[in-house]
């Protein structure tokens, strides 16, 4: 192969590792500025806190400054450890996208809230867990919801991704192609 054709065929990749984010340097860099961030400002603002690292594609480093900020605050606020779930579940550590999910459970829920949080949750940790039948029950709870509040027919969306490709990883499963 002519040297000429193997520079356009390896041009690609140069071009990615040229944008791509160095994801420590991120890290250090939020750590500095992040950790006394309001709640609000942190975890629910698009364009701030462990938000930028995610979009950059540095879901560890984002774990990382979730649980950092966590950590800061001493506190338990359900919306950030469903947060650092998702970024330990797009690594696929299973076991610590697991444990934060648990703590996201929302332990004052009843059957008659319109959200169905917890059904989400904890089909999200059934199907890391592959269990099947806790992922389809759950599944249907937020289902048979999902008229009553916006967020159900939502969060249904992923849980739907999730059951088509539930022999792929959370990640993979997220980016599979949405069915028509």
């Amino acid at each position: 192969m002519p040297i000429s054709t193997s520079l356009l065929l390896a041009a690609p990749l140069f071009a990615q590792l040229a944008t791509a984010p160095d994801c420590s340097a991120l890290l250090q860099q939020h750590l500095k500025t992040d950790l006394e961030l309001p709640w609000q400002t942190f975890d629910q603002t698009e364009g701030q806190g462990f938000r930028v690292l995610a979009a950059a594609g540095c879901s560890r480093e984002a774990g990382d400054l979730l649980e950092a900020w966590l950590a800061a605050r001493q506190r338990e606020q359900r919306s950030v450890h469903w947060h650092l779930a998702q970024q330990r579940a797009e690594q696929d550590d299973r076991p610590a996208a697991i444990q934060a999910a648990r703590k996201a459970l929302n332990t004052e829920e009843t059957a008659d809230m319109p959200l169905r949080w917890n059904d989400y949750v904890l089909a999200t940790i059934a199907f890391l867990e592959r269990d099947r039948s806790a992922f389809d029950r759950h599944r249907a709870a937020v289902a048979a919801a999902r008229e009553r509040y916006a967020g159900n027919a939502l969060n249904l969306k992923l849980l739907d991704r999730l059951g088509r490709h539930f022999e792929l990883s959370y990640l993979g499963a997220q980016k599979a192609a949405p069915q028509p």
